[in-house]
């Protein structure tokens, strides 16, 4: 089928919505119908492979009900040994990428995710698709021209960040800030200085990448860290007129300082992460546009976007076959890893609830009925004011024992019972979890430590260097975003042991006597605090 950027060319521009977001348009009923097809054509591929049969359990389904019904949820554990081989022989198709993400520390450093030509073909379609729905004011319109600028932000490849430029690039001549070949040689800080010095002079007309990332570029204009130094690049004349321009614009808004807004007019901010939400004001105060979210992953590629203002995101039913674990199963399972949680279709959701996220790959992907690790919220089951007849999800948290900070690192139980540990500060128990101060995000650790008189600060300097060490995404927090996100409190002696005096008495049950160690809601830590404050 022809390109957006061939449809472009031929002035077929209304084809252009249609081919990438026709999708908004469909019914509950034929959204199922797309989905349920494609479920069925990747059995039959999956049944060609022998990862694929061991997965199945030695038969092919014939029906989506046999299929949910006889095979087994599966998590990363279950691909490993034939994944981080990169075992090709084993997998239904031979891949055109092998992408990757962040592992488990001290399990395995990287998930590695293989993709089939035509699942990374369907991935830049769909990103087409968020480009379009995030830059139009109506349906049916297409706002890009060829040569339009991308500020790249995203990790390189094989990171699947890395892979939205290549996978863009197959569908559109967008101009990337820096080229790709460049940016790809190039460390995170480079990169961003790099973009921003040519979309000075090229203009930026497309931002796609994290949300965090958005906003510390504001915070670094308005704080004066984003200023221009002067240089000989400055007297080229695009570059002289657009920061001329932008000074009146930032006098004009009664402002001394430069705002990105005062310098680009952006077509499309399009960003994704954990924190999309909490930022998105702050966003469209320094960048002059408001921003719409995506949400994706390595093992399934582009899943949902949102459309205009929606109140969430439409998945993309050509990408996955979706199915949902309702959070009080996923929990009980969390629990009881005997228990088979139940799943429901996206057909069968309901408006208000929250579920963990199932997908299993089309177009000869492996992934099959498996765990992401997500838990996301269904805010409706059709967004009545844009008329989208299909069920719209938010990203509500982490559903394992993974704290994300900021969409760069994505610390474990085990990664910070090691930084304890090697901090040398004894201690009886912890638990840990993000919060934000504000608007500021924070990893909060609560610990009781044996000495009541340890200095906080010095035990916070201690696993703060411990935390760089073993996981070095955290590390790059400080010196790629400049945070510092690590705060400690200093539980009484006896905490633990009043919590579980305390929830004994309650009758709960043996698996939640104790706090989780990481992840744990507002009520628990609640809790914790009132046994830290019983103390004498």
């Amino acid at each position: 089928m022809a390109t957006a950027l061939e449809l472009l060319r031929q002035g077929r521009r209304a084809e252009i919505w249609k081919k990438y977001c026709g999708y908004l348009d469909l019914s509950l009923d034929e959204t199922m119908q797309i989905q349920e097809r494609l479920l069925l054509e990747q059995l039959r591929l999956l049944g060609t492979s022998e990862l694929g049969r061991k997965l199945l359990g030695g038969q092919v389904p014939s029906t989506v009900e046999e299929f949910r019904a006889n095979v087994p949820l599966t998590v990363y554990g279950d691909y490993e040994p034939y994944l981080s081989q990169k075992r090709e022989d084993v997998l239904p198709v031979k891949p055109q990428w092998w992408l990757r993400t962040s592992g488990r520390s001290g399990e395995y450093d990287f998930k590695w995710a293989p993709y089939t030509p035509a699942m990374a073909t369907r991935f830049g379609e769909n990103l087409i698709a968020a480009l379009i729905i995030a830059s139009c004011s109506r349906r049916g319109e297409f706002v890009f021209e060829e040569g339009d600028t991308m500020l790249c932000t995203l990790a390189p490849f094989p990171y699947t960040s890395g892979a939205v430029s290549r996978a863009l690039e197959a569908e559109f001549n967008f101009s990337f800030l820096p080229p790709i070949e460049v940016a790809e040689k190039m460390d995170f800080a480079e990169r961003v200085q790099e973009g921003f010095r040519l979309g000075l002079r090229d203009g930026i007309d497309i931002f796609y990448g994290a949300a965090s990332v958005l906003v510390r570029i504001g915070e670094q204009f308005v704080s004066g860290a984003g200023g221009l130094k002067l240089s000989a690049f400055f007297l080229h004349p695009r570059v002289l007129f657009r920061v001329l321009r932008g000074l009146v614009r930032s006098r004009l808004a009664g402002r001394r300082y430069l705002l990105p807004r005062d310098l680009w007019d952006v077509k499309v901010l399009a960003t994704g992460g954990t924190d999309v939400r909490l930022f998105r004001k702050q966003i469209e105060e320094y960048w002059g546009r408001p921003s719409s979210e995506g949400f994706a992953c390595t093992e399934g590629g582009a899943i949902a976007f949102q459309y205009g203002d929606a109140k969430g995101m439409t998945f993309f039913p050509d990408s996955n076959f979706y199915e949902f674990i309702p959070e009080a199963d996923a929990l009980r399972n969390r629990a009881d890893p005997s228990y088979a949680p139940p799943t429901c279709t996206l057909a069968e959701v309901k408006a208000g609830q929250r579920y963990e996220l199932v997908l299993t790959n089309f177009l000869g992907g492996i992934f099959t009925r498996y765990r992401v690790g997500d838990i996301i919220e269904i805010v409706s089951e059709r967004d009545e004011e844009y008329g989208i007849n299909t069920p719209q999800m938010v990203f509500y948290s982490r559903a394992d024992d993974i704290i994300d900070l900021a969409n760069f690192a994505r610390l474990t139980e085990s990664a910070i019972w090691r930084a304890l540990e090697a901090a040398n500060v004894p201690y009886v128990d912890w638990t840990a979890r993000k919060e934000y101060e504000g608007r500021t995000l924070v990893l909060h650790v609560y610990v009781e430590p044996k000495d009541p008189s340890v200095d906080p600060e010095v035990l916070r300097s201690r696993l703060d260097a411990a935390l760089a060490s073993v996981d070095h995404d955290y590390a790059d927090l400080r010196t790629m975003l400049n945070m510092d996100p690590l705060r400690i409190t200093l539980l009484s002696p006896g905490t633990f042991k009043r919590y579980y005096d305390a929830r004994h008495a309650e009758g709960a049950d043996l698996g939640h006597l104790k706090p989780a160690h990481t992840n744990v809601s507002d009520a628990v830590i609640a809790k914790v605090l009132q046994a830290s404050r019983s103390h004498g």
